[in-house]
């Protein structure tokens, strides 16, 4: 049989023909349900399932704050959110979980005077590596970190975006100031990506990928420093370069 491990969301699976064991990511499809209405369909990795509501429900601009959620309920294969008597959900606001579709939408510009070394951008990297812990034993999941002063929050899922959404919203649940915080991620920096921290006021994106051509004009239009290619202790810096210190 099969054997589950729900603390690293790894399922080992044994082989009869070469008699060895192999791991894999666990994903899962889940329907996102608010105020009695579809609001999407997901693959993702079946933990921290209430931190991705929060934080794709905000980076998507659905809410503004924990004030406007009432309840979350978490089942299988079925998110339902209630939000309270003040906030409508808008069917028209940005939705990236099909891609990003909405580009006619204003991208906030962020406001930060938050300014990270290097050594903080390289070791915070690393460290997001040695937290990975489904990633280092499978290659088959994304991983996130919202990292600034007192905090490093890490979560991991199959999906690059929900990886972002996950650590937005378990950023938002513990209070954590956005404007002094950044983001060290897996997988490259496509606009969708750069819309969310624009959405909710992240300043800072590092991951070892290139940047696409049109998340970088995302990054330079919303005032976002984008950096990539970290490796062997060196990185670009793509947009915004002034917070940076080298």
């Amino acid at each position: 049989m099969n054997k589950m491990f729900q603390k690293t969301n790894i399922i080992k699976v044994k082989e009869e023909a070469r008699h060895t064991e192999d791991l894999v990511a666990i994903d899962t499809k889940v329907e996102l349900v608010v105020n009695g209405e579809l609001l999407g369909k997901f693959y993702l990795s079946p933990e921290n399932l209430e931190d991705f509501t929060i934080g794709y429900l905000l980076d998507e601009r659905y809410i503004h704050s924990m004030d406007d959620l009432d309840e979350i309920t978490v089942k299988p294969n079925t998110i339902n959110v209630r939000l309270n008597e003040q906030t409508r959900l808008k069917t028209d606001d940005l939705s990236c979980y099909d891609g990003w579709v909405h580009q006619d939408q204003t991208i906030p510009h962020v406001s930060s005077d938050l300014k990270v070394g290097k050594d903080k951008i390289i070791d915070s990297y690393q460290l997001l590596i040695e937290k990975a812990e489904v990633w280092s034993k499978t290659g088959g999941t994304h991983v996130a970190a919202l990292v600034g002063d007192g905090h490093f929050i890490v979560r991991e899922d199959v999906s690059r975006h929900v990886a972002v959404d996950k650590v937005i919203g378990a950023g938002l649940k513990n209070g954590i100031d956005f404007s002094n915080s950044f983001i060290v991620c897996s997988g490259r920096i496509p606009p969708d990506r750069v819309v969310k921290l624009a959405n909710v006021g992240i300043s800072i994106m590092v991951t070892k990928a290139a940047p696409t051509v049109e998340g970088l004009r995302i990054g330079e239009e919303a005032g976002i420093t984008l950096i990539g290619f970290l490796r062997d202790g060196r990185f670009n810096i793509y947009t915004h370069p002034h917070r940076i210190i080298l």
